[in-house]
C-alpha cells in the first residue's frame, strides 16, 4: 500500500523514484480487471527448426537500437518449479517419437489456480488447484487436430478441435471445465495432423487459430495445406457455436499464410504467422528456415481486420522472414502485442499493422555444452513490460553423423527469459531438474507464470512426459 508519507519526501533521488513507480504500478496491475486475452494454441513445436539453428549467443545487456527506454517493474518470481505431470489416469499425453514434425500442445490457465492443457492425440485436461491435480474433461473426445482453448474467465472457456469420430467440434464450459457442451465446429474438418513424414505427393497440413471476445464470439482463422494460395478461410461465431459465418482470406502472391496465433476484441482482429511452401527432404544449413510439420518458411506475415473479422489487410510491416517460422502471438492491451518467432521477438503498438524487432536470440547467453543456439517457440506478457519467453536449444549432431537427423525435444536444453523492459534486456532462469524443451507459456497475471515442459530424456527419446511448471511461490 502507498501511504501519503511517501510522497512527503521534498527530493527524491532516482532510486527512491524508481521505487515508487515499481509499486504503484504493481497495484494497478493487481487492481486492473484484466481479461485474459492470451492466445490460445501455442504454436508448432518446430523441432527441425530448432535442429538447424545455429545462432551465435551474446550478451544478456545487449540491446536492439531504437527502443523505448527500460521501464517497468523488476520481475518477480524468477525461480520455477516443476508442479505435475499433465496426464490424469489414461490420458495419452506423450511425445510419441523424435519424429521432427513435433506435437502440437495447447496451454491456457486464466487465473492462477485454472489452467486447461490439450494436445493432438490426447485428451483436454484441466486443473483447478494450480496443476496440483489433473482431470480429464469429460465428453471432449481425442483431439486430432491442434486444439484451440479460450478463456474468458476461469468459468468460461472455448475449445476448438476436430475430435475422433466426431469432426470438427466445438467445446464450450461455463463452470470451469466440469461439464462441456458440445456443438458442430465451423467446418466439416479442420484437419488433422501431418502426414508424417510428409511425402512428396502430400505434404501438407492443417493449423488453426482462435479467439473470442466473449464466450460466445469467436472468430477462427482456419488452414488447409495444399500450397494452392488460398487455403486460408475466416469462420466466426456469435450465438456460441450455434451458427458459423465464413469470410475470404487475403491470398499471398506465393505460399500460404499459415497462422499461429490470434487475437479479437469485438471488431478488431490481428493474426499472426507464417507464409510456407511445401518442401520434399529435409535441408541442413541451407541458409533458409524450415518448418517443423512439412513445410518451407518463406517469410513472416501479419493480417488486420476491423469488422470482426469479415475483412483482411496485410500489415505494411509485418514480422521479418530471416527470423525463421513465426509461433506465437500474446496481446497485453487492445493495441499492443508480441509475437515468438523461432530466431527473433517482434512487438506492434498500433493494432498490428506495422511490426518492429526487439530481440533475437543474441541478446541471451546461449545455452551451456554442446548445443546449437536456442529456438523461441512461446511468449507470454501479463503487460506492456512484463513477458516471460520459451524455447529450446537442440543438442549439436555427433561426430561423423550427417547432422540431419531429427531430434526429439526432450533432449534439448529448456529456455524460461524473462524481461521487464518490453524485450530490451532478458534474464534467464534455470528450468527444473530434468525437464528439457520447454514449449508453451502463459501468465495470468505480472507475478504467475505457467509453462509446458518436456521430460528430459536419453538418447532414445520416445514416450517423453509434458509436465507443468510455475514460477508461482
Amino acid at each position: 500500500m502507498l501511504h501519503s508519507r511517501d510522497f512527503d519526501t521534498p527530493a527524491l533521488d532516482e532510486t527512491e523514484l524508481r521505487h515508487l513507480y515499481e509499486r504503484a504500478l504493481e497495484r494497478s496491475v493487481q487492481l486492473r480487471a484484466r481479461r485474459v486475452r492470451h492466445r490460445a494454441a501455442a504454436g508448432t513445436v518446430a523441432l527441425a527448426v530448432l535442429a538447424v539453428v545455429g545462432l551465435v549467443t551474446a550478451s544478456l545487456a545487449a540491446t536492439t537500437p531504437g527502443r523505448r527506454p527500460a521501464a517497468g517493474p523488476s520481475v518477480r518470481h524468477t525461480t520455477w518449479r516443476l508442479v505435475s505431470e499433465v496426464s490424469a489416469a489414461g490420458s495419452s499425453w506423450q511425445v510419441l517419437s523424435p519424429s521432427g514434425y513435433g506435437q502440437t500442445f495447447s496451454l491456457v490457465c486464466p487465473s492462477d489456480t485454472s489452467c486447461y492443457a490439450d494436445s493432438i492425440g490426447g485428451q483436454l485436461e484441466y486443473t483447478n488447484d494450480g496443476g496440483s491435480t489433473w482431470q480429464q474433461a469429460t465428453g471432449t473426445g481425442t483431439a486430432t487436430s491442434a486444439p484451440q482453448i479460450w478463456c474468458t474467465d476461469a468459468q468460461d472457456c472455448d475449445v476448438l478441435a476436430d475430435i475422433a469420430g466426431s469432426g470438427s467440434t466445438f467445446l464450450t464450459t461455463a463452470d470451469g471445465g466440469q461439464t462441456w457442451t458440445s456443438q458442430p465446429g465451423p467446418a466439416a474438418s479442420l484437419g488433422g495432423a501431418p502426414t508424417n513424414p510428409p511425402s512428396t505427393s502430400q505434404n501438407g497440413l492443417a493449423q488453426d487459430s482462435m479467439s473470442c471476445a466473449t464466450i460466445s464470439s469467436c472468430v477462427v482463422v482456419d488452414y488447409h495445406g495444399d500450397f494452392s494460395g488460398a487455403s486460408t478461410q475466416v469462420f466466426a461465431t456469435s450465438d456460441g457455436g450455434a451458427s458459423w459465418s465464413e469470410a475470404a482470406f487475403p491470398s499471398p502472391a506465393s505460399g500460404d499464410f499459415m497462422p499461429s496465433g490470434l487475437n479479437c476484441t469485438a471488431t478488431t482482429c490481428v493474426t499472426v504467422g507464417s507464409i510456407v511452401g511445401p518442401f520434399t527432404q529435409f535441408q541442413s544449413g541451407s541458409g533458409s528456415a524450415y518448418g517443423g510439420q512439412g513445410v518451407r518458411v518463406l517469410a513472416g506475415a501479419a493480417f488486420t481486420s476491423d469488422d470482426g473479422g469479415a475483412t483482411w489487410s496485410a500489415s505494411s510491416a509485418p514480422p521479418s522472414a530471416g527470423a525463421g517460422q513465426i509461433n506465437s502471438l500474446t496481446c497485453p492491451d487492445a493495441t499492443g502485442c508480441y509475437v515468438a518467432a523461432t530466431g527473433a521477438v517482434f512487438e506492434t503498438q498500433d493494432g498490428g499493422q506495422t511490426w518492429a524487432q526487439v530481440s533475437t536470440t543474441s541478446q541471451l547467453p546461449g545455452p551451456s555444452g554442446s548445443y546449437n543456439g536456442w529456438g523461441f517457440t512461446s511468449i507470454s506478457c501479463a503487460t506492456s513490460s512484463l513477458c516471460w519467453l520459451t524455447g529450446a536449444a537442440m543438442p549439436q549432431p555427433s561426430p561423423g553423423s550427417s547432422g540431419q537427423q531429427p531430434i526429439g525435444i526432450g533432449q534439448a536444453q529448456g529456455l524460461l527469459a524473462s524481461t521487464a523492459d518490453g524485450g530490451s534486456t532478458w534474464a534467464l532462469s534455470a528450468p527444473p531438474a530434468g525437464v528439457g524443451g520447454v514449449i508453451d507459456v502463459t501468465c495470468p497475471d505480472s507475478t504467475t507464470c505457467f509453462a509446458l515442459g518436456v521430460e528430459q530424456t536419453g538418447p532414445a527419446p520416445s514416450n517423453s512426459e509434458i509436465v507443468l511448471l510455475t514460477n508461482a511461490s
